[in-house]
């Protein structure tokens, strides 16, 4: 597997967004996160406090067994919690709770005030009563509490009632049956079988007479007792909502997090390429060289910025570009590289003229191709003219070694285009056998850099990217356009083009200098990642870090 293998399988999938880029985009829409985080804040805060104060006091009552069987006592596990919280919460309680508190509110209403729960393994409830006026959430929630053990104790005395009431009737109904046996006795002869039957019905009745009278008493000296208050309501001194502070942290929170949306929102309907990491999804590639915006005399200058200006912010980044170029295109080898971009304008033309000046300093034999036979301008880099290129070898005018120039690098040949004017398809002229020809001769060198055409203007670049070992790719940070770099890496992908690369051009200098695209320096770069692999496969890189000159 190759590097470059190595490194797509890293590239997390099309439409999503990496930590990297996340990061990225925030930096770049700040100002639009912490003004959306500032106005939901502030209409948190408005909000939290334009809302009615609300105070809540609470009662807590223990409950205790109630006698549903006046013959005996509920144990205390059999209590049902829930149940208990089911009747305080009643309408029956709340209508006696209404009385107490001498209000014309309905019961409804009260309700819509009042929660009732419960402490987990704790035989108590809890009567939390929430008003906008304090003295009435205090009232209101010793009214429930009182209200629900009145309602407990009266439901104990009418159980009870019910109970002594029906013991008696079956009292007197048995004094009736006793009576009627000493009547029948009285009438039969004494010692006869049928009086002694008589006689042991009689006992039978009184037996179960008396057990129902023993029940009676008993009765009689229950004492009801549902529960007791062990915290009365109290005025509470604060408001329990809202909760300005909780308000505002959420607010901050659903703020930052709208913020944070809009901002990814906006990146994503944005077409520009503002992020090495959107440069590499798209291109399925790594980004090999991040190339800072060039000052107005760079670009007015006749010759690249490596030759010129060789301690430039920009000419050290054409240098750490041939270098992570040298160390993805190692396995398998690369002697041929097109240059191309979308559109015109993105710097294809520049960066190709400077990688072919950075490797022929490395003292590699460079050629470099003026393919671009529509608008040439890579012979003004370097001063030559451009009487005689590539047009007139392939049309048969001159031979290659009379179009060959030798620029002012050393080790560095340079084939211009030659006039155009006169081309009528320079398409036609690249699909020959001659350019083939052209290329093969020129691969003698160390490393053939071809200058092509945009890929979305005309198929000239396509036609010669099935010729090539690879393409680099150039993006301009400032008008490069996602949609159009998807198109073009589409159209490569038809005719299997090998994309070893992209370059992101034209960005801010502090950018690329302080990791707004990715630093690109030894340890933290593509070349150090491509290293340790290598090293870690027990296999050898062809490139380290003397290939870097500073």
């Amino acid at each position: 597997m190759t590097a470059q293998s190595r490194h797509i399988d890293d590239l997390p999938p099309e439409g999503t967004i990496d930590l990297r880029e996340f990061l990225d985009a925030i930096a770049r829409r700040k100002r639009l996160v912490l003004g959306v985080a500032a106005i939901v804040t502030a209409l948190a805060a408005l909000y939290s406090y334009s809302r009615t104060p609300i105070y809540t006091s609470t009662a807590e009552v223990l409950i205790r067994p109630t006698l549903t069987n006046p013959l005996e006592s509920i144990p205390l596990d059999r209590i049902s919690v829930q149940t208990e919280i089911r009747i305080a919460t009643s309408a029956a309680v709340a209508d006696l709770a209404r009385d107490q508190m001498d209000t014309q509110d309905s019961v409804k209403s009260l309700l819509e005030h009042v929660a009732v729960s419960a402490p987990q393994d704790a035989q108590v409830l809890r009567f939390s009563y929430s008003h906008p006026d304090a003295r009435e959430a205090q009232r209101g929630a010793q009214a429930f509490a009182d209200a629900y053990l009145a309602f407990k104790s009266e439901q104990a005395v009418e159980s009870i009632a019910r109970h002594t009431s029906t013991l008696q009737t079956e009292i007197d109904e048995l004094d009736e049956e006793i009576s009627a046996f000493n009547e029948s006795i009285s009438r039969t002869l004494e010692g006869s079988s049928e009086w002694e039957g008589l006689v042991d019905q009689r006992n039978a009745v009184e037996t179960t007479r008396l057990a129902l009278q023993n029940q009676f008493a008993t009765i009689s000296t229950l004492s009801i007792d549902a529960g007791q208050v062990i915290q009365p309501a109290e005025v509470p001194s604060s408001p329990s909502r809202p909760d300005h502070r909780l308000d505002l942290l959420l607010g901050i929170l659903l703020g930052l997090l709208i913020g944070v949306g809009s901002a990814l929102a906006s990146e994503r309907l944005r077409d520009r390429i503002e992020s090495q990491a959107s440069l590499e999804q798209i291109l399925e590639a790594p980004v090999l060289g991040v190339i800072p915006r060039m000052s107005a005399g760079q670009k007015r200058a006749a010759r690249p910025v490596t030759l010129d200006e060789p301690k430039s912010l920009a000419a050290e980044a054409f240098r750490m570009l041939r270098t992570n170029l040298l160390a993805v295109s190692a396995r398998p080898s690369v002697k041929t590289l097109l240059v191309t971009s979308a559109w015109m304008g993105e710097g294809k033309s520049t960066i190709a003229a400077n990688i072919a000046t950075a490797l022929a300093q490395m003292g590699r034999d460079v050629v470099l191709v003026s393919a671009d036979l529509r608008f040439p301008r890579v012979h003004a880099f370097f001063g030559l003219g451009n009487d005689q290129g590539l047009g007139q070898v392939l049309t048969g005018e001159v031979t290659l070694e009379e179009a060959l120039c030798e620029s002012p690098v050393p080790q560095l040949r340079v084939l211009p285009s030659g006039p155009v004017a006169g081309i009528a398809e320079p398409v036609e002229l690249i699909q020959s056998d001659k350019m083939l020809d052209v290329i093969a001769r020129c691969a003698e060198s160390d490393f053939v850099i071809i200058d092509g055409s945009p890929i979305l203007a005309v198929a000239d670049s396509l036609v010669i990217a099935t010729m090539v070992d690879a393409v680099l790719f150039v993006a301009d940070a400032q008008s490069g356009r996602r949609a159009a770099i998807a198109q073009a890496r589409y159209q490569l992908r038809q005719v299997d083009a090998r994309v070893v690369g992209g370059v992101l051009n034209g960005v801010d200098g502090w950018k690329a200098t302080r990791g707004g695209y990715g630093a690109y320096d030894y340890r933290r770069g593509l070349l150090y990642r491509i290293l340790v692999s290598e090293t870690n496969r027990g296999g050898r890189s062809d490139v380290g870090p003397s290939d870097v000159r500073r």
